[in-house]
């Protein structure tokens, strides 16, 4: 069986702040197209896209409920059970997720090429592995 201890070794960054406003956003949207990937996230006052100008390697989006056990270690690591509570945007260094990436693709990738985002909500998580920055844009209702 899987060691439990908490062992986080992840490092959480919070991005864009003094960009993207503070508050409660919910994910309205997910949209992958030809033209890239984007995020469209709202609070009632604001409203923020988050904009990938091509294919990121991967897109993960999960209800809250499946990450609880992320969620809850990233609570403990920073001692702040508010963690997640304002801001929903962060870049993921040491992540889990590029480790299995890089593993799964027999190290057709490496570690610099593939940045983890999250977007973390109340409602939903959604990882984002790409080689490139988003671009934000932030809109008042």
């Amino acid at each position: 069986m899987e060691n439990r201890s908490v062992d986080m070794q992840e490092e959480w960054i919070r991005l864009e702040q003094g960009v993207i406003p503070e508050g409660q956003f919910i994910v309205e949207s997910l949209i992958q197209d030809s033209d890239g990937t984007k995020v469209i996230l709202d609070d009632e006052k604001n409203v923020v896209e988050i904009f990938f100008d091509g294919i990121p390697t991967l897109i993960r989006s999960t209800t809250e409920g499946i990450r609880m056990r992320t969620w809850s270690e990233v609570q403990l690591k920073y001692q702040n059970k508010f963690f997640f509570q304002k801001w929903f945007f962060y870049q993921v260094k040491n992540s889990k997720l590029s480790k299995w990436a890089i593993e799964e693709s027999c190290d057709f990738y490496e570690e610099e090429q593939l940045n983890h985002y999250c977007i973390v909500t109340s409602e939903e998580v959604i990882d984002i592995l790409a080689g490139f920055k988003p671009i934000i844009k932030v809109m008042k209702l």
